[in-house]
């Protein structure tokens, strides 16, 4: 029963930050119409992707930044691929935009894979890493008024990004405070059967030849991980972080809203969408290639 509250609980959390990463700091600035029942949908949706990843890393015992990275990449392809159907638009683009230039480069490496690892460094590095997370917020948020987004003043922007970004700060120490979570429980596969679920009645609803490629994508990062892995060893997130350096998180979202607010009234919008798309894409899709291909190669190191 602990072990599965504490699985339960970490599948809150890496929703929670995949949900202000994949949505929150993606779209910048919130709908006009955003209503808490739509809040409380998408975290529902992240919270079971983002299980049905954590069962994925549990079974492989793969560890530190490349759970990170895959996990977010797993992530992502049940977001774009099994909760919406974006990952088969634009053949085949959009199976690195955004699964693996967003999802698991931003919300994996460097939200949650880098959040942990500068709140447990040299403080000047995480508020440098923090201010540089949040520069790139503001400069990509520039692009939304090309859009015609209705855009938020600094009171709602200030909730949006930064309100939900204290939450992502929690959700961090929270999760460094978590049992060893290990792999031969039953409940371990609820969130993968769902996501598979899931992709099975898009395909039946909407019938395309392209959906193929969720099992193929997902089934290549489950080896990787497998292959990189330590086997059914279990993860852990800790040690425990401090909660004070858990805070300095909120620097990044406040960064973008000072920045990207009086950016929007001086500049209006700014086509950073292709540049921004092709920096992050060829990086995620060179990352998730390299350690595919490290992955198989005879010598190969196993460890997280």
């Amino acid at each position: 029963m602990r072990e599965g509250l504490g699985y339960a609980v970490a599948a809150l959390c890496l929703g929670w930050i995949a949900v202000w990463a994949g949505e929150n700091l993606f779209w910048t600035t919130p709908a006009p119409d955003l209503r808490l029942v739509d809040l409380v949908f998408t975290l529902a949706a992240y919270s079971v992707a983002a299980g049905a990843a954590l069962s994925a890393v549990i079974w492989s015992g793969l560890g530190g930044w490349r759970a990170a990275f895959l996990g977010g990449a797993l992530l992502g392809f049940q977001i774009e691929g099994a909760v919406v159907g974006t990952m088969y638009d634009a053949f085949p683009a959009q199976l690195v935009w955004t699964p693996l230039a967003w999802h698991a480069l931003i919300s994996g490496l460097v939200v949650l894979g880098g959040g942990m690892a500068l709140a447990r460094g040299v403080l000047w590095r995480q508020v440098a890493g923090l201010v540089a997370v949040g520069v790139f917020g503001a400069v990509w948020g520039l692009y939304w008024p090309l859009e015609e987004k209705a855009l938020a003043g600094w009171t709602g922007m200030l909730a949006y990004l930064g309100l939900a970004g204290v939450g992502v700060a929690f959700a961090l120490g929270v999760l460094s405070r978590l049992p060893r979570l290990r792999w031969g429980r039953w409940w371990l596969w609820i969130a993968p059967g769902a996501m598979a679920g899931l992709w099975l009645l898009g395909s039946v609803l909407s019938p395309d030849p392209v959906r193929v490629v969720w099992p193929v994508m997902m089934g290549v990062t489950i080896w990787a991980m497998a292959r990189l892995g330590r086997g059914a060893v279990g993860v852990t997130f800790g040690p425990p972080l401090r909660w004070a350096r858990c805070g300095v998180v909120v620097l990044a979202p406040v960064v973008t809203v000072l920045l990207v607010v009086p950016g929007w009234a001086l500049l209006g919008g700014v086509a950073v969408n292709v540049p921004v798309a092709l920096a992050t894409g060829a990086a995620g899709l060179g990352l998730w290639l390299w350690l595919v291909v490290r992955a198989g190669w005879p010598t190969a190191e196993s460890g997280g």
